[in-house]
């Protein structure tokens, strides 16, 4: 089976982009239809932070979608999320306004009680789902980033991860508290919800490498991507930013478990040739062994602290903690015997105070 992926540059007009990249790809909603556009919005980070995804996508989307005679509605669940955190987070980024202006609707998944999806997968039992994400068609818009845990962060983690209600996704780091494991996690919570997802269309216009998904470097890429299957987005996505798709667990767990395609041979690339990047990938991972081995053979043991003259004392890296490793004593502190490494403290810390310590095993 043959997935096609295309790609196209972006020189500043949304409109162009976003109606050029699905011609290429041949997609059109159907009439009458009703979508969830689902962009990445991990906090109050904008798009040219290369944080979150880019609202001039979203606004061209909802517009060509209203101008299929389709509803069009937006909606989000960020890092730690709790009644209200989701409208604050869309309103300081620019989200809001631009999802209102173009004629969408917000849809809140933190104001309403959780659907439980029983979805039976290797690790994962059940998992409490904004009902909004099953209601309506979706169409995934992830952001191109690295990220501390998983190496690369794209459309898969937008779903597997952003479709999950409230604080209850960091029950999932407990569980997923290995890169391996937490791509296994990933891939039971993707399966059960591929099949509503009508298309993947991902901001690779300013994006992020080094130390993501929130404090890495900002990389300019200019490009969006966009494809049915996540999947084969991610693989060529990641192959542009320069890095083995074989080197980041989760694609090497939907090979394994045949979701999507099972080699880069599969995937058609229109609008190529792709270019290649060369992102630096967090320091949590040893890249010459990754890629010369085509997997992350070790890791680095890194330690969290907190610095103390940017830290507010907000208390949201306590609230997302799934250990409950973190104490607000004056400042935040880690018990490091409870700690997993699961970084999602690093991740949802709007003020780059969580500090990641890097210290190397022996080989």
């Amino acid at each position: 089976m043959k997935y096609n992926v295309t790609i196209v540059e972006f020189s500043g007009d949304y409109v162009a982009a976003v109606s050029s990249a699905l011609a290429s790809l041949g997609w059109n909603p159907k009439e009458g239809s009703s979508y969830l556009i689902k962009p990445n919005m991990l906090n109050s980070k904008t798009s040219d932070e290369g944080v979150t995804t880019d609202p001039g996508i979203v606004s061209a989307l909802i517009g060509f979608l209203k101008g299929k005679g389709c509803r069009a509605c937006v909606g989000d669940s960020p890092g730690n999320a709790y009644p209200g955190k989701a409208r604050a987070v869309f309103e300081d980024t620019g989200m809001m306004k631009a999802v209102l202006e173009a004629g969408g609707e917000f849809l809140d998944f933190e104001g309403q009680p959780p659907v439980i999806g029983q979805i039976n997968g290797e690790l994962v039992a059940s998992v409490p789902f904004s009902k909004h994400v099953l209601e309506h068609r979706i169409i995934n818009v992830p952001k191109l980033k690295t990220h501390v845990q998983t190496v690369m962060t794209g459309a898969v983690k937008n779903l597997s991860f952003g479709c999950i209600q409230g604080a209850s996704k960091s029950k999932l780091h407990t569980i997923g508290n290995t890169p391996e494991k937490m791509a296994k996690v990933m891939m039971d919570v993707y399966s059960y919800i591929r099949e509503r997802v009508d298309l993947n269309l991902m901001d690779a216009i300013v994006c992020m490498d080094g130390n993501g998904p929130s404090f890495g470097r900002v990389r300019r890429v200019s490009k969006i991507l966009a494809s049915r299957d996540a999947l084969a987005l991610d693989m060529v996505a990641f192959r542009m930013a320069g890095i083995d798709p074989l080197c980041v667990p989760h694609i090497r767990e939907g090979i394994r478990r045949g979701i999507g395609p099972t080699s880069e041979d599969e995937i058609e690339v229109i609008g190529g040739p792709l270019p290649n990047y060369e992102f630096k990938i967090p320091s949590t991972f040893l890249r010459d062994l990754s890629l010369r081995f085509g997997s992350v053979v070790k890791r680095l043991v890194p330690k969290i602290s907190f610095d103390k003259s940017r830290c507010v004392k907000c208390g949201e890296c306590a609230g997302i903690c799934p250990e409950g490793a973190i104490e607000i004593v004056e400042y935040p502190v880690v018990d490091d015997s409870k700690c997993i490494r699961c970084y999602a403290c690093y991740e949802v810390c709007e003020y780059n105070a969580v500090k990641i310590k890097q210290k190397a095993l022996p080989l």
